[in-house]
C-alpha cells in the first residue's frame, strides 16, 4: 500500500502545473558575479527594485532597476561615518522601504561601542540620501560580531511608523535595560520609553518581541525574573502609548519556566488582537530540553490574554502519515507566521538539527545545522489547526541557525556565519501566498526531483552547483511540482535562485530574487522577478 500511495503522489507531482497557471518570469540583463558577501533585493511601491550587495571591505554595491527591468542606475557606496572595510563583521539589523526610500540600519563597532547607523537611500539613482549614527550601547569587552547585535527594528506592517529597541543585558538596573524609540515615516521620534515593570524585584530581563501600531504605540514582549535561575519569572506584554512615559506591563500566567524564549509579533487591526508565536525553550522529565510552540491571542486595551493554543502540528502529522506514508511524527519547529485577510494564520515551520564539532579544548571548530522537511499549517482564526502539508528536502547549512531565523530574513537581517553566508544563501526556503494559491520554493539537488516524498532517499543538498530551484503549488489538497525556471536539458546546467536575497511584494504578487544560470563553468547572473497567480 504504501508504494502505490508513494507513485500515485509522485504521478502527480511530475504533472505539468494544472492546478495552478506558470508563473510570469522576467529577467534583466547579465551582471558580473557578485564578490563574497551578503545580497538583498527590495521591490518598492514605485515599480522600482533595489539589488543592495554587501562586499567584505569595499562597501555597498547598489543598483536600481525600473518597472520595465533595466538597470538605471549601480554604483558602489562608501561612507567616513561607518566602516566600509568592516561591513563583513557588521550586522544588517533591517532593510525596509519607508517614506518611499530603502532604509538600512547597520550596527558596526565604533571602538568597542556597539553602534547604529541608519541609512537612506534615493529610490531612483541609488545614491545615499542621508547616513547619521541614531543610537549606541555601553562599551564591551570581549569584540566578535554577535556582542553589536543589541539592537532590534520592527516596522509596522500598515504604514511607515517603526521602532528601534535598544537591549542591554548587562544594565545595572532594569531602566538601563531596554530603551524603546518610536519613530514615524519621516524618521522623527514620537515617543522614547525606558522599559520597567512594576515589581522592581523583577532585575533580570529577556527582550522577546516587539509589534508597532502605528504612531499610537509599541507592544513589546520580554521574559523577567528575579535571579538568573527564573525565580518568579514570567513572560510579560508590555503597551507604550504614543502620548506615555511609562509602560502597561501584564504577565503571561503560564509562563514561569519561560527563560529561554523567542517571539513574533503581529498586530492584526481587523480583529484589535496581538497576535505572538513563541518558542520556549522547556525542560523534560528525564532531564533534555525541547521547544514548546505556542500562539498568544493579546487583547492590545487591556494585555489580558484572550486565548493560547499549543501549537501541535496536529494536521501535519496527519499529512505526513496518511499521504506521505512516513511513520514518523512532523519534528520542524516554526520559522515564522503569516496573517491572512482573513484573520487565519500560515504558520511555517521547518525540521532542524545542529551539529558542533569541538577540539580537546571544548573550542567550536566548526559547525552546521541540518535543514529538513518543510511544514505548512494552516490555523482558523481561533488558533486551531484546520489543515496542514510537509515537503521532504534534506539541506546542510553551514554554521549554526536558530528557530524563527525565517522571521529574521524577512526583515533583511544578516550577519556573518563563520564564512558560510555565500552558501547559505541557496539553502531553506520560501513561501508566498497569493488570494489563489500558495507556493513554496527551494533548492533541491536535481536528483531528487523525480523521486518518492520519502526523506530517507533524498540526496543532501551541499553542492550549490548541483541544484535546481523547484516550486510546489498547493491548492486544497492537491500538491504540483515543478522547475520554476524551467528544467535544464544537460547534468553540469542549473537554475538557482538566492533564497536569502529574496524579497516579495504581496499586492502585485510579485517575488524577486537573484538568478545563477550555470552551464558548465560559465555561470551568468541575473535579477529574476516572478509573478504569481
Amino acid at each position: 500500500m504504501k508504494k502505490v500511495s508513494l507513485l500515485l503522489l509522485t504521478m502527480i507531482l511530475s504533472l505539468p502545473c494544472v492546478f495552478a497557471q506558470q508563473p510570469k518570469i522576467e529577467k534583466s540583463e547579465s551582471f558580473e558575479i557578485p564578490t563574497a558577501g551578503f545580497s538583498k533585493v527590495l521591490l518598492l511601491k514605485n515599480g522600482n527594485t533595489a539589488f543592495f550587495h554587501f562586499t567584505k571591505k569595499e562597501g555597498i554595491e547598489v543598483k536600481i532597476y525600473d518597472k520595465s527591468r533595466k538597470m538605471i542606475a549601480s554604483q558602489t557606496v562608501t561612507s567616513e561615518l561607518w566602516n566600509p572595510k568592516r561591513l563583513i563583521s557588521s550586522i544588517v539589523e533591517g532593510l525596509y522601504e519607508i517614506n518611499g526610500e530603502p532604509v538600512l540600519f547597520l550596527a558596526q563597532f565604533d571602538g568597542r561601542e556597539p553602534t547604529l547607523y541608519r541609512l537612506r537611500f534615493d529610490p531612483f539613482t541609488g545614491n545615499i540620501v542621508k547616513e547619521e549614527q541614531i543610537g549606541s550601547m555601553p562599551k564591551i569587552k570581549a569584540f566578535d560580531v554577535a556582542s553589536a547585535d543589541k539592537f532590534y527594528i520592527e516596522k509596522d506592517a500598515n504604514s511607515d511608523c517603526y521602532v528601534v529597541i535598544y537591549f542591554n543585558a548587562y544594565g545595572r538596573g532594569t531602566e538601563d535595560r531596554i530603551k524603546v524609540v518610536h519613530y514615524d515615516g519621516t524618521h522623527k521620534p514620537i515617543n522614547v520609553g525606558y522599559y520597567e515593570l512594576a515589581d522592581e524585584s523583577l532585575r533580570y530581563l529577556n527582550y522577546i518581541g516587539a509589534v508597532v501600531d502605528g504612531n499610537k504605540r509599541v507592544f513589546i514582549s520580554t521574559y523577567a525574573a528575579s535571579n538568573l535561575k527564573g525565580e518568579n519569572g514570567h513572560v510579560f506584554v508590555s503597551r507604550l502609548n504614543a502620548t506615555d512615559s511609562t509602560f502597561y506591563s501584564k504577565p503571561l500566567d503560564f509562563t514561569e519556566d519561560f527563560r529561554d524564549t523567542k517571539s513574533v509579533m503581529h498586530y492584526n487591526r481587523t480583529s484589535n488582537t496581538i497576535q505572538m508565536l513563541a518558542l520556549a525553550l522547556t525542560k523534560s522529565k528525564g532531564g533534555g530540553a525541547y521547544y514548546l510552540s505556542f500562539m498568544s491571542y493579546i487583547d492590545p486595551e487591556t494585555m489580558g490574554l484572550k486565548s493560547v493554543k499549543l501549537l501541535t502540528g496536529e494536521k501535519t502529522n496527519e499529512y505526513i502519515h496518511n499521504v506521505l506514508q512516513i511513520e514518523k511524527n512532523y519534528q520542524g519547529m516554526p520559522q515564522t507566521m503569516i496573517v491572512n485577510k482573513d484573520n487565519s494564520t500560515t504558520v511555517l515551520s521547518e525540521e532542524m538539527t545542529q551539529q558542533t564539532t569541538v577540539n580537546q579544548y571544548g573550542a567550536v571548530v566548526s559547525a552546521s545545522t541540518l535543514l529538513g522537511g518543510i511544514g505548512v499549517s494552516e490555523l482558523k482564526e481561533d488558533g486551531t489547526e484546520k489543515s496542514g502539508y510537509v515537503l521532504m528536502k534534506n539541506q546542510m547549512a553551514g554554521g549554526i541557525i536558530n528557530p524563527l531565523y525565517m522571521s529574521s530574513r524577512r526583515k533583511g537581517k544578516w550577519m556573518s556565519l563563520l564564512g558560510y553566508n555565500d552558501y547559505n544563501s541557496y539553502i531553506s526556503y520560501d513561501y508566498i501566498g497569493t488570494d489563489n494559491n500558495r507556493y513554496i520554493i527551494f533548492n533541491d539537488n536535481t536528483k531528487n526531483f523525480g523521486k518518492d516524498e520519502d526523506d530517507r532517499r533524498r540526496a543532501l543538498v551541499n553542492n550549490p552547483n548541483k541544484l535546481n530551484t523547484v516550486c510546489y503549488a498547493l491548492k486544497g489538497n492537491d500538491v504540483n511540482k515543478f522547475y520554476l525556471f524551467g528544467a535544464t536539458e544537460e547534468k553540469d546546467q542549473s537554475n538557482t535562485c538566492y533564497i536569502d536575497a529574496s524579497d516579495y511584494m504581496a499586492a502585485t504578487n510579485t517575488y524577486a530574487t537573484l538568478l545563477i544560470e550555470r552551464d558548465g563553468h560559465d555561470r551568468q547572473v541575473r535579477m529574476a522577478w516572478i509573478t504569481f497567480q
